[in-house]
């Protein structure tokens, strides 16, 4: 009965601070809207035309920030998911003579994790469940009497 109560309370003890040390805290940022990342080839004859319609898109309604690089001719837009590529697409043809394409990155090859990423989410919530449990557990251990289980 001893040992049992020794590796309730280890067990209590593990999954609570495996608990406290995975989960996340509360933080102010979760309530803000995922930001969306699109690169646009747009062929600027110029570079000055390139700077021009990141200056232009940075002031559009959903864009939050906005960047080109003249040496690989892309535009990078950061903006909100309300705001689709397509849309983003039609506003920049209006800009400019040139065409405009959204830029398509190649999957990059190699292994990836081989645990699914909702298994590794889901890991605080089981400890969490499993260190209520052996609490819940150890304390019927706690006031039975000794030799005698609580549910007897």
């Amino acid at each position: 009965m001893k040992k049992t109560r020794i590796i309730l309370s280890l067990i209590t003890m593990l999954c609570l601070a495996g608990w406290a040390w995975l989960r996340k805290p509360y933080s102010p940022s979760q309530e803000l809207e995922p930001i969306v990342l699109t690169a646009f080839d747009i062929h600027a004859d110029r570079p000055a035309g390139g700077y021009a319609l990141a200056e232009a898109a940075a002031g559009w309604r959903g864009v939050t920030a906005s960047s080109y690089n003249p040496a690989s001719g892309l535009l990078a837009l950061a903006h909100t998911s309300s705001v689709t590529p397509r849309d983003l697409t039609s506003r920049l043809k209006v800009l400019t003579p040139r065409p405009v394409s959204i830029k398509v990155f190649p999957e990059p090859a190699g292994t990836s994790c081989p645990v699914p990423a909702a298994a590794l989410a889901s890991l605080p919530g089981w400890l969490l469940g499993a260190g209520i449990f052996s609490a819940a557990s150890l304390a019927l251990l706690a006031l039975g009497r000794p030799g005698k289980p609580v549910w007897q």
